[in-house]
């Protein structure tokens, strides 16, 4: 599994890094440091699934996600942010985030869990769309 992780705190890398190596031992982990980084990745890379913070330097959640489903409409994002309020998650959640984690060492354990659920819903969302076309 490759995932793309957008974050600007080393702090906040290495703790869901650590979550998702624990849960998916095989995961490559590609951090995104900007606009271009993404766009290219998400043109051209293969992405199985895509883990942002909702405030960055160069941009913000919402923004990756509008970006991540324009493209790749099936690929996962979770959202894992210390940011943001209940108005934020609903905007995201109708512009098709999978799961909201909030960045935290107590919360950091249902990360694994949200990234899991979000790509066998993604499993699902393909294999539906394959039986119907």
């Amino acid at each position: 599994m490759r995932a793309l992780h957008i974050e600007d705190n080393p702090d906040d890398r290495a703790l869901a890094a650590r979550e998702l190596i624990r849960a998916f031992p095989d995961i490559e982990i590609v951090s995104i440091g900007n606009h271009a980084a993404l766009s290219r990745e998400i043109e051209h890379g293969t992405v199985d699934l895509v883990l942002t913070d909702y405030q960055f330097n160069w941009s913000d959640g919402l923004q990756v996600l509008r970006e991540v489903k324009a493209r790749r409409p099936d690929c996962p994002v979770v959202m894992f942010t210390g940011s943001g309020d209940e108005e934020l998650v609903v905007e995201a959640l109708k512009a098709g985030l999978d799961d909201y984690v909030i960045k935290s060492p107590k919360h950091a354990a249902r990360l694994a869990t949200a990234v899991r659920s979000a790509l066998e819903r993604s499993a699902s969302r393909r294999s539906l769309r394959r039986s119907e076309e």
